[in-house]
């Protein structure tokens, strides 16, 4: 199989590890932005660039893990008489602003408002005690990896989040287009994830991560996800939901990464929708072969071409570790990272950024520095195998970088 990712290799290495174990030939290209008030030219623009940058006369898929190409891809496999999805859900489901206003989705959501990015913190805030109740999130529009959300307990904490959101909103400009700054109140309950595929219509949620500790802010930094298979009869209120949001914003032959809070009342809100596998696939790859046995990478290829009806191999416990950076500097140490992983029986562990690279803290991050994926029997030796982590595979970085 000749395979055609939208985005960077560096980005994709598990994917690649797949790719090479299977003997398929990998080509990679990175798609133009798209002017908003261009779009009769979109195809055209996207197809132009890819016939420079690629030979696509053998491309038999085109994929890509990355949020903010997602249009691109579609314009692209339409050119190339692939399956396609709606480009207006995609352009619903990649921003954050579109998604919450969507008729589908306005039910199942909290109070929220649209900042000002031009505005300066005090009157932010005057917007944000007008509309909504404290305390609050406030995130951009089309972030990614938690980057840029923080929660503000009182007014007194609103402008430094703001600021710190604001400053988030800068740097995605470059790789993700503009950002606008979202305000919600904040749910105070478990958060947790699924993955699935939506294939001919039918909803088909496949695993369900746990997100470990819980995110109670001031940042989002999501450390772990705690995942087993999908169960239908406990994860009714998920399929409920999943069943009227995936139609109602009309996204099919697509996997898809919800997220899920539940309120102060105990009702269930979604908080995003994804058109994508998660965790640049890997997560989704990863966690699903340990818990399931099912191959992501392989159904992701085959989704609009046959109708899908996946079912579990096994059913194990996988946990997703996110080694977390406690402040930005140059990293050290990661070989004994890496060794603790080891010693603990990792699965698969990608160490994506190497000693002397500098790096970001919460919530500047935009990368992942190491992941690692375990398979327990159950829930409560994944839950006892992070506290182990969490104290003994830790990130150290210096503030200037060793000679």
């Amino acid at each position: 199989m000749n395979v055609l990712i939208l985005g960077r290799e560096e980005d994709c290495r598990d994917y690649l590890d797949y790719a090479h174990e299977r003997g398929f030939t990998v080509q990679f290209f990175a798609p133009p932005r798209l002017a908003a008030d261009d779009r009769e030219n979109w195809r055209r623009t996207v197809a132009d660039a890819a016939r420079e940058a690629a030979d696509l006369a053998d491309v038999d898929d085109v994929i890509s893990f990355h949020d903010s190409f997602q249009i691109q891809l579609e314009l692209l496999r339409g050119e190339l008489g692939m399956p396609t999805r709606d480009i207006d859900t995609l352009l619903c489901l990649v921003d954050k602003t579109r998604f919450k206003a969507h008729p589908a989705v306005r039910d199942h959501i909290t109070r929220h408002i649209e900042l000002d990015t031009s505005a300066k913190a005090p009157q932010a805030l005057a917007a944000a005690e007008a509309a909504l109740t404290f305390p609050l999130v406030v995130k951009p529009s089309n972030g990614f990896y938690s980057a840029g959300v923080v929660k503000a307990e009182t007014p007194a904490e609103f402008p430094k989040a703001f600021i710190q959101t604001k400053r988030v909103c800068t740097v995605l400009r470059e790789s993700s287009g503009e950002s606008r700054m979202l305000a919600e109140e904040y749910l105070d309950g478990n958060e947790y994830a699924i993955d699935g595929v939506v294939s001919e219509g039918r909803v088909v949620p496949l695993q369900i991560h746990r997100k470990l500790p819980p995110l109670v802010g001031p940042l989002f930094h999501e450390v772990a996800y705690l995942t087993e298979p999908f169960d239908a009869e406990l994860g009714r209120d998920f399929t409920a939901l999943l069943e009227s949001v995936i139609p109602g914003v009309g996204l099919d032959n697509s996997p898809f990464h919800a997220e899920f809070r539940f309120d102060g009342q105990g009702r269930l809100r979604i908080l995003e929708l994804a058109p994508r596998l998660c965790g640049g696939g890997t997560t989704t790859y990863q966690q699903l072969r340990i818990c399931t046995g099912l191959d992501a990478y392989d159904l992701l290829h085959r989704l609009g071409r046959e109708a899908l009806v996946p079912e579990p191999l096994h059913h194990r416990v996988a946990l997703e570790y996110d080694a977390p950076i406690e402040r930005s500097g140059f990293l050290r140490n990661t070989a004994r990272a890496v060794e603790v992983c080891h010693k603990n029986d990792v699965t698969t562990v990608h160490l994506h950024r190497p000693d002397g690279q500098f790096v970001l803290a919460p919530p500047l991050n935009f990368e992942t520095v190491l992941t690692a994926y375990f398979a327990r029997d159950t829930r409560e030796e994944a839950e006892a195998l992070l506290d182990v982590l969490m104290t003994d595979c830790t990130i150290d970085t210096e503030t200037e970088k060793s000679s």
